[in-house]
């Protein structure tokens, strides 16, 4: 059976390396201040980096990029909290838009069967997001109310 004293000095002097390098690595990320973070911290970083892009668009760029575009203005220092989305799909304008268009689309006339079907799928899925937004607005009310109790 083998015991530590038995042991080569070079396990103890790799266990001493590795806890110099690991002592060192919680001292360049500043592990020890970890703990004074608060877990609702939410940090948001609305540019894009190229290699995120990359990934996403599934592409290796073998020189460097040709261009490198900014979000536009009104959309640079947008600041959006986790706890304010309330829609699904905000991109189909405020609610009172989203209405409007639902009343055009029901006073809307069909000639043929595939619009009247067009027009049945629409409106559906019309129901369907405002039922999803009525879901993610209870969400966030129950969200809220817990972080306050």
């Amino acid at each position: 059976m083998t015991t530590i004293d038995k042991l080569d000095i070079s396990v103890n002097n790799t266990y001493a390396i590795r806890t110099k390098m690991i002592e060192n690595f919680n001292q360049q990320m500043r592990l020890s201040q970890a703990a004074s973070i608060p877990p609702q911290t939410l940090v948001v970083n609305i540019y894009p980096k190229l290699t995120e892009m990359d990934l996403l668009l599934g592409i290796v760029p073998y020189l460097t990029p040709w261009a490198y575009f900014f979000p536009p203005k009104k959309f640079r220092f947008l600041r959006r909290s986790s706890f304010a989305f309330y829609r699904v799909a905000p991109t189909l304008g405020t609610l009172e838009e989203q209405e409007e268009t639902e009343e055009r689309l029901a006073a809307l006339e069909t000639q043929t069967p595939e619009e009247k079907l067009e027009k049945e799928i629409i409106q559906s899925c019309f129901k369907q997001l405002n039922k999803i937004n009525s879901w993610l607005g209870f969400i966030v009310g129950r969200v809220g109310q817990f972080l306050q109790g």
